[in-house]
């Protein structure tokens, strides 16, 4: 059973379960009044980590202004879960346009966003906290595969090097989950931005380690590697590493 506010805003509208996304969180489409609006919910043992809906939504609060987010419209929780209500934001996946302008684009924009009065931390010591919970829970992704990675081969291997192998941070705003389906682009080519649950103050190769493993592996190598000439400073693979292996187990 619903929350009264989020029947009353759904009220007789179709929940259409959105089979795209990896984390524990559920997402239904429904339309209102020749409207599109996401239906996103999160269980409540997520509430202390970046799955957290609630979360997510006063990331997207603080941004609007900022970037372009979908506005949201509506939250609350009970003891089940966490709900939030967005609009849906105009455009295509930048999956459907993919390309390393773009993806420049997006990360220009995030990371020219001042961050003296975030308050979001996501950091490398809070997702570290945060994925030690989850280790610990036995809530991590079961797909995980650490065969990229020679002498680490569980979850508590990774941890530990994790811990071993943090970088020196040099903190901007980051997306935290940037990738091509969390980008959508309008014919005019302005980028709107979704999925900012892990939204925050982190380092500045977070994202680019995201975006070029997207390179690499949905486009080419030559594609990621001209992301990274492209770039305003040197390329530091271990700190890219280091994100990328932190992100195996969610």
């Amino acid at each position: 059973m619903l929350p009264p506010a989020i029947h009353h805003f759904i009220g007789d509208a179709v929940l259409q379960r959105d089979p795209i996304g990896e984390s524990p969180c559920a997402v239904h489409s429904f339309r209102r009044a020749n409207e599109l609006y996401f239906l996103k919910t999160s269980p409540a043992v997520y509430a202390s980590t970046t799955y957290s809906v609630l979360r997510e939504a006063a990331v997207l609060q603080w941004l609007s202004g900022k970037v372009n987010v979908p506005e949201v419209v509506l939250t609350a929780q009970d003891e089940r879960q966490e709900y939030m209500i967005t609009r849906a934001v105009p455009g295509v996946p930048l999956a459907q346009r993919l390309s390393t302008e773009l993806f420049q684009t997006a990360l220009r924009q995030l990371q020219s966003i001042a961050i003296a009065d975030c308050p979001f931390d996501a950091s490398a010591a809070v997702r570290l906290r945060e994925l030690a919970f989850l280790v610990s829970q036995g809530l991590i992704d079961q797909d995980y595969d650490l065969e990229a990675w020679p002498g680490l081969t569980t979850p508590q291997d990774l941890l530990a090097h994790l811990h071993a192998t943090v970088p020196q941070e040099d903190l901007v705003f980051s997306h935290g989950d940037l990738g091509d389906s969390n980008i959508f682009v309008t014919d005019k080519d302005e980028l709107y931005f979704i999925d900012l649950g892990r939204g925050g103050k982190a380092d500045r190769w977070l994202d680019i380690a995201f975006i070029h493993r997207n390179l690499r592996e949905d486009l080419s190598t030559k594609a990621a590697t001209q992301f990274l000439k492209n770039l305003d400073r040197p390329d530091s693979p271990s700190r890219r590493q280091f994100f990328e292996q932190l992100d195996e187990l969610f």
